[in-house]
């Protein structure tokens, strides 16, 4: 009820002033017309004139003098000014970029209308109008510099305040699934807001990208990193605002292909150190396609096309791995340095039961010699599989081979339409479609392939309608449609694979073999080989997801106020079929707890994984979610006004206030329960569909968990920019404070309606070392109390009652100078502060209490959570919680040169000193190959979440970013060699050179102990003891001590470094103090035209990414064991990339 007063009370305000859409995907013009001695002028005639397109936009000024044309597109634009007594001015032509507000003053001559004059005057580079922190990215940079794979998102990271920690995951031809997006001012990647053409462009539950359209088919794209107008919501990080082409009164496009090949490129860094030398992978990566746009009707109607292909395809490849040697098959782990112990002794030989079973104090294996007559059948299955590889040769590691191949299709087309209809009426459409695929298989048949698919589709309808000179009107309907559907597969060949081995209902659906883990172990002789993992957990996401989004928008000018008001609507739709982490064919694994020299507290270096798969006792099996599926619906209203209002002609005021609702997420059908933090009160919406299970249900609303639609919801944006005169209108000085929020998707594992009984229990359960396990042959058994509880040892997803979307404030300070007509410099402080940002809880950990209150620690307590209903906390064997109580701070420095393009000359340099600290990653960390090291997602200790707070994974103090598009002067036409003969002019005119600088410092390292909990308190975020400080070696070579073999370089000093003590938690920081290694990198494109008429030309270009080959590090080993600090990765080699383009 509070909600609806609220919501219609705004909608009441705002329907006075024409309510309407939200986000900004043009650009306005504003000024004053003054007489000779300064006094404005009422009344007069402006006219903004396209171009490119013929279309004029005009308008009246009002009683003061003041002119503003409103949501016009991009382009090149000429404004003329007229009035009885005066003479036309014409102001001379300039460029107009997204998001922009030019103030274009002119001063009319007294004469005749019919009198014409240029008036001079600079292109309006200053931003006098708007604090708003952003930049703009237009179709020259986006078309003209390097990309690995054409991903115009890593453009982003020229803009100040803007890092990712994996560059290279901007190049993996995947735009959606798992393509990268900038980190920017301290905020989680997942915190951005996607906008195309004005319409939603992310997936709502992973917060990922939509739909990336080809570098060519962008007009430009805007990044607002800070204190966006109230017109701009659903944001916590940055707005990246693009716009597609549009067609003009000439036919233009290109047509183009872009090749790569292994033969091109540089092997890695740790390809060339290694023994044996392995090979680059090959590489075949084509991408072709072509634009056109033109005119329909001249001045009137226009159209644009596109379509590109990508055939990304990774020809057959063959990797090393490691399996069991032959001696290890009958028993024999002599090779391993690990000293194994037997869990049970006596009798002597005879396999493990739980009648012969000792927890401590064991006996070791004679030169790690395990009885043959002690393995598990499985194994010994395994063992004589002709699926499971032999060694092919005698090495311990690196024993055998897999041919590995992989492809990535992607088809895509954008097709746009705009209609002048009349005078006062703009309309255009969009559609945009694109379409994924991307399998992978093995030829080892025990290493699972797997399969990604991504059809999308966006859309968009635009009508803006122009009332008066004062009134005009936009509204928007768009639909954002996503599907994702990714994960594991086995060919049919493999049949049942898992039962074949004599794995109890090893195959609970299709063929293939469950996941199989063995971790630990270390050659004796050196090296850092381990066995490979085999099988699969059956992942499976099946994702559809759609959003419908209306919006109407209002500008009003009125005196010296130019007053936006809009309202906004979107509906989320999500259905899924998620198996769960856990998989749908589950996974059993061994750590070696039972071969080590005690299950209560074992000793380091003690025991080896494949020794327990040897004796066939795994200690923790898992089992996902095999078939169901779900979906949610959540809607999000908006409503803001927004004045900029010009007090003085040198002062600007942006007062703005902007309310947004987010309501909860509901299941369709109600198929969704949860539990109260502390009562531990199971409730559902409706309790009759809960059927068996044995605890009561209390019936509650159907989001269950509450919305927030008060107070906290109204986004107040305040901003002034100031021109002082005495500085001869070359000078800006903006500042600003505002109120965002942002609501993340936390991903598909933590929704609610995965819970039992809804959707099949997802059930984990974990042995520790001093427990009998559940045998490998006996599979991953199902709780005897399964078919009346469907909650036992499930893991259970809750969501605390009071989620919320996040809350940042940000302000900035900072000073724009012109130098020239084409040049700026911006410096100035930009901070941030986040609040109730979503954090995954791990409900179920125990509180550590002091050792001296048991006589065995460590000592623990039950969690306060659901400590009031203790038997379902029993029942259930792990709660993944969601709350939103994290936090966020950023301070920085950044300045910002920029050049816009003139006389073939375009750069930008741009630079960022700061410090962003956060208690919580985030609920994704970061994904592929790497710079960085999150801290787990999860808390180390549940009851001291302050503890963790640090710097933020994706922290650097300095980053600088800097690119240039040049065309040499030499040539006909040219400043230089303007009448060189043809021949001369063929060979040595029409070069352009294009290089991006990156540089920035390194990343804070989380370190991380992944052995026994020395709490006993379940933590999931273990962190090890920092005794004293660590020297950071640097580049220091690590060399195999028995062969004297280069292995990579050691970073820093591990011995620094311990497993806490009994009954502690480690006292090292969440993230830092260490750090990674830094990043440098230069990508270069050369190309060269060649002219066939003044309107046609070809292009051929080279593209070098990382052009020089620099070993940029990737993050070193960060966890307790041998290889802590070992860095033996790197980010991508030199690739070289082939283009021809045609151009018309």
């Amino acid at each position: 009820m509070r909600f609806g007063l609220v919501l219609i009370a705004l909608v009441g305000l705002l329907s006075a002033l024409q309510p309407a859409w939200a986000q900004e995907v043009t650009a306005s013009i504003v000024g004053t017309i003054t007489d000779p001695s300064g006094a404005p002028i009422a009344n007069a005639d402006v006219a903004a004139t396209d171009n490119a397109r013929g279309v004029d936009y005009r308008t009246k000024t009002n009683d003061v003098g003041a002119y503003t044309i409103q949501r016009i597109p991009v382009g090149n634009y000429t404004v003329k000014a007229s009035a009885q007594g005066f003479r036309t001015a014409v102001y001379p032509a300039f460029t107009l970029v997204l998001n922009q507000t030019a103030r274009i003053e002119i001063t009319l001559k007294v004469g005749q209308v019919s009198e014409t004059v240029e008036v001079t005057g600079t292109a309006p580079l200053l931003q006098t109008e708007t604090a708003m922190i952003s930049s703009v990215v237009d179709s020259i940079s986006a078309d003209k510099l390097p990309l690995a794979t054409r991903n115009y998102v890593q453009l982003t990271l020229l803009s100040p305040g803007a890092v990712h920690p994996s560059v290279t995951s901007f190049n993996n031809g995947d735009n959606t699934a798992s393509g990268a997006r900038p980190y920017i001012n301290g905020n989680r990647e997942q915190a951005n807001n996607f906008i195309l053409d004005g319409m939603d462009n992310n997936q709502v539950s992973d917060n990922l990208l939509g739909y990336t359209p080809a570098p060519d088919a962008i007009q430009e794209f805007n990044l607002i990193t800070q204190n966006a107008s109230a017109e701009f919501g659903n944001f916590q990080g940055g707005i990246v605002s693009t716009s597609i082409k549009s067609g003009t009164n000439q036919f233009h496009g290109d047509l183009w292909e872009f090749f790569r090949n292994d033969k091109l490129n540089a092997n890695s860094w740790e390809n060339n150190f290694a023994i044996p030398q392995v090979k680059r992978a090959p590489l075949r990566w084509n991408m072709f396609g072509g634009t056109i746009g033109g005119p329909v009707m001249k001045n009137k109607l226009f159209f644009f096309f596109d379509y590109q292909g990508q055939r990304f395809d990774h020809p057959a490849s063959t990797e090393f791995f490691t399996v069991f040697t032959a001696k290890e098959r009958n028993g024999d782990f002599s090779d391993i340095a690990q000293q194994l112990y037997n869990p049970c002794p006596t009798p002597t030989n005879a396999p493990c039961t739980q009648a012969t079973f000792v927890p401590s104090s064991r006996v070791p294996f004679a030169n790690n010699q395990i009885p043959v007559s002690m393995i598990d059948p499985v194994a010994q299955a395994l063992f004589n599989s002709s699926l499971y590889p032999k060694p092919a040769n005698g090495n311990v590691q690196n024993n055998a081979f897999n041919t590995v191949t992989q492809i990535f299709d992607n088809n895509q087309f954008d097709i746009k339409g705009d209609w002048n209809a009349t005078q006062k009426d703009h309309i255009y459409g969009r559609y945009s479609h694109a379409n994924q695929n991307n399998p992978r298989t093995n030829s080892a048949a025990v290493i699972a392939g797997g399969f990604s698919q991504a059809p999308i589709n966006n859309e968009v309808a635009d009508w803006t309608h122009t009332f008066s000179t004062r009134l005009l009107n936009d509204v928007r309907f768009g639909i954002n449609y996503i599907k994702l559907h990714n994960g594991d597969s086995f060919p049919s060949s493999v049949g049942k694979l898992a039962e074949q081995l004599g794995i109890a209902n090893g195959n609970p659906i299709g063929p293939g073999l469950l996941s199989l883990n063995f971790n630990g172990g270390t050659p004796s002789q050196g090296g850092t080989g381990t066995l490979r993992n085999i099988g699969a957990l059956g992942i499976e996401q099946n994702f559809r997801s759609a959003v419908i989004q209306f919006s109407d928008n209002a500008v009003l000018t009125y005196g010296r106020h130019v007053i936006h008001s809009g309202f906004e609507f979107w509906r989320n739709r999500i259905n899924i079929f998620y198996s769960g982490n856990s998989g749908k064919w589950g996974g059993l694994n061994f750590s070696g707890e039972y071969t080590a020299d005690s299950g209560t507290n074992p000793t380091s270096g003690t025991g080896y994984g494949g020794a327990d798969f040897f004796l066939g006792m795994p200690d923790a099996t898992g089992h996902g979610i095999s078939s169901g599926g779900w979906g949610q619906r959540q809607s999000i209203y908006a409503g803001y006004v927004q004045d900029d209002w010009r007090i003085t002609d040198n002062l600007t005021l942006n007062l703005g206030l902007r309310y947004q609702a987010f309501t909860p997420w509901v299941e369709r059908n109600d198929r969704e329960d949860n539990i109260t933090l502390f009562s531990g009160q199971l409730i559902a919406p409706n309790c009759s569909l809960l059927g068996s299970v044995p605890f009561s249900c209390q019936s509650s609303s159907r989001g269950l968990y509450q919305g927030t639609y008060g107070l906290p919801d109204f986004q107040p944006r305040f901003g002034f920019a100031w021109t002082p005169g005495a500085l001869g209108g070359k000078t800006v000085v903006r500042g600003a404070f505002t109120i965002s929020s942002y609501m993340e998707g936390t991903g598909t594992n933590l929704r609610l309606p995965i819970n039992a009984p809804f959707s099949p229990a997802e059930i984990l359960s974990q042995f520790n070392g001093d427990q009998f396990p559940t045998l490998t042959q006996e599979g991953i058994v199902p709780p005897s109390t399964s078919g009346t509880d469907p909650l036992a040892k499930s893991l259970f997803r809750m969501w605390d009652p009071h989620v919320q979307p996040a809350v940042t404030h940000q302000w900035n300070l900072t000073v724009q100078q012109q130098f020239n007509n084409t040049t700026t410099f911006q410096v100035g402080y930009v901070g941030e502060h986040g609040t109730h940002l979503m954090v995954p809880m791990p409900y179920l950990q125990k509180q550590s209490l002091p050792n001296s209150v048991c006589s065995k620690p460590p000592c623990t307590a039950p969690s306060l959570y659901l400590s009031g209903n203790p038997a379902l906390q029993r029942d259930l064997a792990q709660i993944s919680g969601t709350a939103s109580v994290g936090s966020m701070r950023y301070d920085a420095l950044q300045a910002l040169l920029q050049k816009r393009y003139s006389n073939g000359l375009q750069y930008q340099v741009a630079y960022t000193y700061s410090k962003c600290m956060t208690d919580n990653s985030g609920y994704y960390g970061t994904w592929g190959s790497t710079q960085a090291t999150p801290a787990s997602p999860y808390y180390q200790n549940l009851y001291n979440p302050h503890a963790d707070w640090a710097p933020c994974y994706f922290d650097s103090a300095n980053i600088l970013s800097a690119y240039t598009v040049y065309e040499i002067p030499f040539g006909r036409g040219k400043r230089l060699g303007k009448d060189a003969p043809k021949i001369v002019d063929a060979v040595a005119g029409g070069w352009s050179i294009n290089p991006i600088l990156s540089l920035h410092t390194g990343f804070p390292l989380a370190l991380y102990d992944f052995g026994d909990d020395p709490t006993g308190t379940g933590s999931r975020g273990l962190r090890p003891n920092c005794n004293g400080t660590s020297h950071v070696f640097g580049r220091k070579p690590a060399l195999d001590p028995s062969t004297g073999a280069f292995t990579g370089y050691q970073w820093f000093d591990a011995s620094a470094y311990s497993a806490p003590a009994t009954g502690q938690f480690g006292n090292c920081p969440a993230q830092g103090p260490l750090r990674g290694s830094g990043y440098a990198d230069i990508d270069l494109s050369l190309q060269k035209d060649f002219r066939v008429t003044e309107r046609m030309r070809f292009q051929f270009r080279t593209d070098f990414v990382n052009a020089f080959n620099h070993v940029n590090l990737n993050a070193p080993a960060t966890a307790l064991g041998t290889n802590m600090g070992l860095i033996n990765s790197s980010q991508d080699p030199r690739n070289i990339q082939f283009a021809l383009k045609f151009y018309f």
